[in-house]
């Protein structure tokens, strides 16, 4: 079951600032878009974008839970070699061309809010998700040294927690599928930001995640 935008909005009024960071969705939708940044972008740094819009979160979502084929998730140095495979290469080619997928890595203003709809677009819709990059070990799905999960490992527990199973490894590729729909379809930004919060301060959960990852459930 999709988001009614309403729902939708409702959700990210409520997680913009506490949980995101992003103060700036409670802004006017319809202002300039121009961005101004405070610190660096990484996953959980706060980020300050000048009148970012909720319409740009909206149609992440809606895209994907409109759109077929897979999902595909890692680390940015094996989801790059997919660039070319799904012809995201051409500077022409936007995140809205009708035809292509949402690569949300592309995105000028990512955001683990952004991330996060991207992943409940699919979830709703019960997309296979194929992971291209290997797990092995906690450390490489949450930044002990910084305090946060990583964006995949964020991603994987997201599947786990929403209904989804191992299914089979393909070479370097594990895939996941969607096993208890009524999971899926409850699964919301605000229970997902709120299980992230648990995880986050539990060694018990990191581990599962790193096995869940290999297949292990």
């Amino acid at each position: 079951m999709t988001y009614s935008r309403t729902a939708f909005d409702q959700d990210l009024l409520t997680l913009s600032y506490n949980h995101y960071e992003l103060n700036e969705l409670r802004q006017n939708p319809w202002e300039t878009n121009r961005t101004q940044f405070e610190s660096p972008g990484d996953a959980n740094s706060k980020i300050s974008l000048s009148h970012i819009s909720r319409h740009t979160a909206w149609a992440v979502y809606d895209k994907v839970a409109r759109s077929g084929g897979e999902m595909y998730v890692g680390r940015l140095a094996q989801t790059q070699q997919l660039y070319r495979r799904f012809n995201l290469e051409d500077p022409t080619h936007f995140n809205l061309t009708p035809g292509l997928p949402i690569n949300v890595q592309k995105l000028a203003r990512w955001s683990v809010c952004i991330n996060d709809c991207w992943i409940l677009g699919a979830i709703h819709t019960h997309k296979k998700f194929c992971l291209v990059t290997k797990i092995r070990n906690p450390g490489e799905i949450y930044d002990y040294g910084r305090g946060f999960f990583i964006v995949t490992g964020r991603e994987l527990y997201g599947l786990s927690k929403f209904g989804y199973e191992p299914e089979r490894e393909w070479g370097s590729v594990m895939t996941f599928v969607c096993t208890n729909k009524q999971k899926a379809d409850r699964a919301t930004l605000t229970n997902y930001a709120t299980l992230m919060g648990q995880a986050a301060n539990s060694v018990v959960a990191k581990a599962k995640i790193s096995l869940y990852a290999q297949g292990i459930y």
